[in-house]
């Protein structure tokens, strides 16, 4: 049977599956939420392969999972995460005519149940594997994966090719083939306080600095270059009548290319106040370097192409502003991403995917991964 008629004949099935584990709350930093949806995932496994996936305990971190498929001596990764950024009760799921909406639905927990079905085609349909396929859930995505990082990179390292589950880009469907580098910076500014009406000569603001700060890093922009920074965050003072002696800037760099990326490092690793009396003590630095595209990932984008042509539909390819795991993979393996489902509001409360694109990505996503799996 067809990956497409297969994935028509059970969709109901697939969706219950989708809701079942967007119910269950988790949040990035709530441990007891993840591990409970961790559970459900393990019981989606076991039930369909006698198996749990293996788990990684974290601490403080909801448990990462990896379940593994093949005995050939490649290997493939397939990435995905089931924490998200909505607290409890915030988002409740609901379905409307087309769309399916809940917390983490489109980011990314359908993606979590395509894989599973993935594994389930294969195995009903007792599909022969050349390559072992890994499939790694990470449950700190959503914070910068401090935890998962390192796992994440050593699966990476041992495969031919990556896919990162993340959504597709919104609305188009289109897949992900470069994706901007993320780093984040905090700046303390500690100046001097003293009475803003008897003795201002005597104080040194920190604002002042600050807002001097704020004029530099705003001229490190080069949108050509795509590289841009954004003081998101700023924080400062208290009384009206006290110089203030305390600042707080809050920074977002993105960058296209590495090159980009450390020369904003440098920049802040090496930051001067223009007051020699301001002292700034900076927090932070590169979180995601950034996916840059390369020959071997544009071949497995051709491949995902030409499957989403056999299925009737096409997909193209798209550079984005936001990061991934696949920010991580890249370094190592030829990476595609955005082999999730197809929706809108991701992190916003109107979060939901499109009925109608399910069974389509679903099969997408088995088709490409086969297809390469037995090259």
């Amino acid at each position: 049977m067809e990956a497409f008629e297969y994935f028509t004949l059970h969709e109901q099935e697939i969706i219950e599956d989708i809701k079942r584990l967007v119910l269950s709350d988790s949040p990035s930093q709530n441990k007891a939420l993840l591990d409970c949806c961790k559970e459900i995932i393990q019981t989606m496994f076991f039930d369909t392969f006698q198996v749990k996936a293996t788990e990684y305990e974290m601490p403080q971190n909801g448990n990462h999972l990896r379940f593994e498929m093949g005995e050939g001596p490649a290997q493939i990764l397939m990435i995905g995460h089931y924490d998200t950024v909505w607290d409890p009760g915030v988002l409740q799921y609901r379905e409307e005519a087309d769309k399916l909406f809940g917390p983490g639905i489109l980011d990314m927990k359908s993606s979590i149940v395509s894989a599973i079905w993935f594994f389930k085609y294969v195995k009903e349909m007792k599909l022969p594997l050349k390559k072992r396929i890994v499939f790694f859930m990470n449950s700190d995505e959503e914070i910068g994966s401090p935890s998962s990082r390192p796992l994440i990179e050593a699966e990476a390292k041992k495969s031919v090719a990556a896919f990162v589950l993340e959504p597709a880009v919104t609305v188009s469907g289109n897949l992900k083939v470069a994706r901007k580098g993320t780093s984040h910076y905090l700046l303390n500014l500690k100046g001097v306080a003293s009475h803003a009406g008897n003795n201002p000569l005597d104080g040194v603001s920190a604002i002042t600095e600050a807002a001097r700060q704020i004029l530099d890093i705003e001229h490190l922009n080069d949108y050509d270059k795509g590289t841009t920074l954004n003081v998101g965050m700023m924080q400062g003072g208290g009384k009206l009548n006290v110089i203030p002696d305390e600042a707080h800037l809050g920074v977002d760099v993105r960058s296209v290319t590495k090159q980009e990326q450390l020369r904003i490092d440098d920049y802040f690793e090496t930051i001067k106040p223009h007051d020699a009396r301001v002292k700034i003590d900076v927090e932070g630095g590169i979180n995601r370097p950034p996916m840059e595209q390369d020959a071997e990932s544009e071949e497995l984008f051709e491949v995902a192409q030409e499957e989403a042509k056999q299925l009737g539909f096409s997909v193209e390819e798209s550079a984005v502003g936001g990061s991934s795991d696949g920010n991580f993979t890249a370094l190592y393996a030829p990476t595609l991403d955005g082999l999730g489902l197809v929706g809108n509001g991701i992190h916003a409360e109107n979060e939901h995917i499109l009925r109608a694109h399910i069974v389509e990505r679903f099969a997408l996503l088995t088709k490409t991964v086969l297809q390469v799996a037995n090259e």
